[in-house]
């Protein structure tokens, strides 16, 4: 074979990506909810990450109180208003969504580790271990989602690391029931038998030939949770069991304001809103990964 010849053989494959890229970006586009969901992750993802160096009264996060600036209503110098300790509530919730964001990304990450690891070797060898490995995911499941993460939490305490650990023990078995379906849909199909009759042992086929062409679902049930992991980190601190004061969370900074409604509405209004934001755009890019990524499913 000529240079020549290589070169075109090589240049196909790349071609046909990038035509298949282009296909996803039209499909994506052709929502507008998708997109503008797109837009408000980015946008809280990034002012997460800036919180700390933009916000307008870091002392504030530091349990610092104002007695005389109390409940003062959203202007000019508070965009958001003050609470019942004269605390800047936009300073709070600017640096709260590093909180909500990021456990709830560390939650659906740890669930989805620990989900595809054991539906995967529970899908692949199936027998007495596929028995095993998902009796617990059965046992969990049957267990509504909230109240166990309540629970855990109640157990070990509050705490971000021990919030996070809650809610992703009550999260991966969602994850090991869908990949261990997807396994056995994909194990015997041909490219399987072939890579088998080649030799290949289970930890080869499992990571470079099973899980990477059942990823699609797994990514778009992710962006699906990730709104609900962000809610209940927020019912979690809502509750008093997740994270404490002076740490600024949503769910917390919600909790402390409903004894104050509907006089000072304005302490509830912020961190509801940004809970509301936040659930919507994930929810949003949900349904616009899935459209992406499984045709069938398209509106």
């Amino acid at each position: 074979m000529t240079t020549t010849e290589t070169a075109t053989v090589q240049a196909r494959p790349q071609s046909a990506r990038m035509e298949n890229w282009g296909r996803a970006f039209y499909r994506f586009r052709q929502s507008w909810l998708s997109v503008v969901g797109l837009a408000i992750v980015l946008l809280l993802i990034l002012v997460a990450l800036l919180s700390p160096y933009i916000v307008p009264h870091p002392e504030h996060l530091q349990g610092v109180t104002n007695t005389a600036a109390r409940f003062q209503p959203p202007s000019a110098s508070a965009w958001f208003g003050t609470n019942e300790l004269g605390q800047d509530i936009f300073s709070l919730v600017l640096v709260g969504s590093r909180i909500s964001l990021f456990s709830g990304m560390a939650v659906v990450f740890i669930a989805i580790v620990v989900g595809t690891t054991v539906g995967a070797i529970a899908g692949y060898f199936g027998g007495w271990l596929d028995e095993i490995l998902m009796r617990l995911p059965d046992l969990l499941l049957t267990i509504p989602s909230l109240i166990l993460a309540m629970a855990v939490a109640a157990a070990l305490g509050t705490g971000v690391f021990n919030m996070i650990i809650a809610i992703a023990i009550t999260w991966w078995p969602a994850y090991a029931r869908l990949v261990r379906g997807e396994v056995i849909g994909k194990k015997e199909e041909q490219f399987m038998v072939a890579a088998r009759a080649l030799g290949a042992n289970a930890t080869r086929i499992l990571c470079r030939h099973i899980l990477p062409n059942i990823m699609s679902p797994i990514v778009v049930k992710a962006s699906l949770d990730m709104g609900f992991a962000i809610l209940t980190v927020a019912s979690l601190g809502f509750v008093g069991i997740g994270v404490k004061p002076p740490t600024p969370e949503w769910g917390t900074l919600l909790s402390g304001a409903r004894s104050y409604m509907p006089d000072y509405w304005w302490t509830a209004v912020a961190p509801g809103t940004a809970i509301f934001l936040a659930v919507l755009a994930f929810n949003l890019l949900g349904d616009g990964l899935r459209d992406v990524l499984d045709p069938k499913a398209r509106r």
